[in-house]
């Protein structure tokens, strides 16, 4: 076997690809939030100039920051300047506003660019990302740009939070309301951030709604009258009585909070911003399916619901139920009111007297029917007349002979 006398020699072409395929599996440099980079516009869109950061990462911008008077001031191809502030739904957000300060100060001098970006964000309102670290008394410490700052309890969330622990460790936007003391009393919040994304969010649902529309939502608070339903940016009112066919006394004995719902839109108020919901439409109509079982004169067995002074109401099939008039509880006595004789739960058997199909209503009765005595009045009255007539036969035979006897 011959020996290799010495390096190995790549030819010139070779070698450069080599070295463009080493250099392919680098790793690029990662835009950092809170960094200044270079961005190259790679489209415009109705609301936002996208970039090219040049790490395969895309960026954006709001469009307005690019328009002077309405017009546009960049094209594709321009390069930007801009401040990466977050980062949400895979893309990098980012502004063109904030600029190096340029004033030559004592207190730009000593400020970090950290801190000189932060102190700008903070004049022209522009939301930073922020990492929360640490619950403490009151509030969470946040890292924003790599300064420490203060987030109190009550700007984390947009209402009460009932657990701080949940936010640990999670990276949010924020709007810096204090910057003080050279950047050592850093305040921010999420509060308005957070509220702005929701009237955004509702204003855009209030576009699309339409009546008859399904959607799903979240319950959000019960009562007894029923319960809020949030829909995806807006909450509407799920009736007591537009969740099941079924009589409910309260919505808070069959929902909870945080529970899923198919709701469908029943009734929509632009001008009072009131949204009426109903899980009852889209279930089967208890009263089709039950069909030709109402019917007048039917005996069927019932459980009673409710107790009134009037009477008692009675489910014969689930969302199915009549009254039952104190008139007609078949005691053969007055009843005051249904409860002397009857309670909540009891099994009776009812027959049915009137039935309202359009208005689903049902008249119920616990008397025993009333016997007919018609028929068997007719059937006596012809079995008379046949003995009449035969007899009458009969005689009048016996009246012949009798007459011919007596005639010999």
């Amino acid at each position: 076997m011959k020996e290799n006398s010495g390096p190995t020699l790549i030819p010139k072409g070779e070698e450069s690809f080599a070295d463009m395929l080493k250099a392919s599996f680098r790793p690029a440099a990662r835009v950092k939030v809170g960094e200044v980079a270079e961005g190259r516009v790679i489209a415009i869109g109705k609301d936002g100039v996208f970039l090219d950061l040049g790490i395969r990462a895309e960026g954006m911008i709001e469009r307005e920051e690019c328009e002077r008077h309405g017009e546009l001031t960049v094209r594709p191809g321009d390069v930007l300047q801009v401040l990466v502030t977050s980062f949400r739904d895979g893309i990098f957000r980012c502004t063109a506003r904030l600029r190096s300060t340029g004033r030559g100060d004592a207190r730009a001098a000593k400020d970090s660019p950290s801190l000189t970006m932060l102190r700008e964000a903070h004049a022209a309102r522009i939301p930073v990302e922020g990492k929360v670290k640490a619950v403490n008394k009151g509030g969470f410490d946040v890292q924003v740009m790599g300064q420490k700052a203060f987030c109190p309890i009550s700007q984390i969330e947009r209402g009460y939070c009932q657990n701080p622990e949940v936010h640990l460790e999670k990276s949010y936007s924020f709007l810096i309301s204090q910057f003080e003391e050279d950047g050592r009393n850093i305040v921010i919040g999420r509060k308005e951030l957070l509220q702005a994304e929701e009237k955004e969010r509702a204003q855009r649902l209030w576009r699309e709604l339409e009546v008859g529309q399904v959607r799903e939502g979240t319950v959000t608070s019960v009562h007894d009258y029923g319960a809020f339903v949030e829909i995806g940016g807006a909450e509407g009112l799920l009736h007591v009585s537009e969740i099941s066919f079924k009589k409910v006394p309260s919505a808070k004995d069959v929902l909870h909070s945080g529970e899923k719902l198919q709701v469908a839109v029943i009734k929509l108020d632009p001008e009072a911003g009131k949204i009426s919901l109903s899980v009852k439409a889209l279930l089967a109509d208890p009263w089709s399916a039950a069909g030709e079982k109402l019917a007048a004169g039917a005996e069927l067995a019932g459980r009673v619901v409710h107790l009134k002074p009037f009477g008692a109401f009675v489910e014969l099939f689930p969302g199915v139920t009549g009254l039952l008039h104190v008139s007609r509880l078949g005691t053969g006595r007055r009843i005051s009111h249904p409860k002397e004789i009857l309670t909540i739960d009891d099994e009776v058997r009812v027959r049915i007297l009137a039935v309202d199909p359009l208005r689903k209503t049902l008249s119920l009765t616990m008397e025993e029917p009333e016997d007919d005595f018609g028929g068997e009045l007719e059937r006596i009255k012809e079995k008379q007349d046949q003995e009449l007539r035969d007899t009458g036969g009969a005689m009048a035979g016996l009246l012949d002979s009798a007459i011919g006897s007596d005639r010999e």
